[in-house]
């Protein structure tokens, strides 16, 4: 499953020259994943009630072109890779406009227990959540 997130570049997401500051693209990788997992039935919330959280293990990012104010953009989300205790995904950023590739990146999660930090298989702990993941999961 390829989720697509769309917003639109505001004013103080851009720096001195004009462009988007690097930063933001991590976030909005963040906000593609929860509105992913949302769309998947995998709710952010919904586990963290149950005493499982989803830390980041590693994310990359890949700058190509910039985007700047007020370009419209969506962000291109999939899950790569699923074991039941760590989850790897995929960003594209592309412009509305003209369907440039903006940006690339990749970022790592594992499932762990709220309380103790450890590692959880959602495989074993939680198999409604698991087979969400295993149906979203690119093959």
């Amino acid at each position: 499953m390829i989720f697509e997130y769309r917003k639109k570049v505001k004013y103080y997401e851009t720096d001195m020259m004009g462009v988007v500051h690097h930063s933001n693209y991590i976030r909005w990788f963040e906000e593609a994943r929860v509105e992913f997992m949302r769309e998947a039935d995998i709710s952010y919330r919904r586990m963290e009630e149950e005493g499982i959280q989803v830390p980041v293990v590693s994310v990359s990012c890949k700058y190509k072109i910039p985007a700047t104010f007020d370009d419209e953009i969506t962000v291109r989300t999939s899950l790569k890779k699923y074991n039941g205790i760590v989850a790897e995904l995929a960003y594209e950023v592309r412009r509305d406009a003209d369907g440039a590739l903006l940006v690339s990146g990749e970022s790592s999660h594992c499932f762990v227990d709220k309380e103790s930090f450890k590692p959880v298989s959602l495989k074993n702990a939680r198999p409604d959540m698991h087979e969400k993941f295993m149906a979203v999961t690119e093959e």
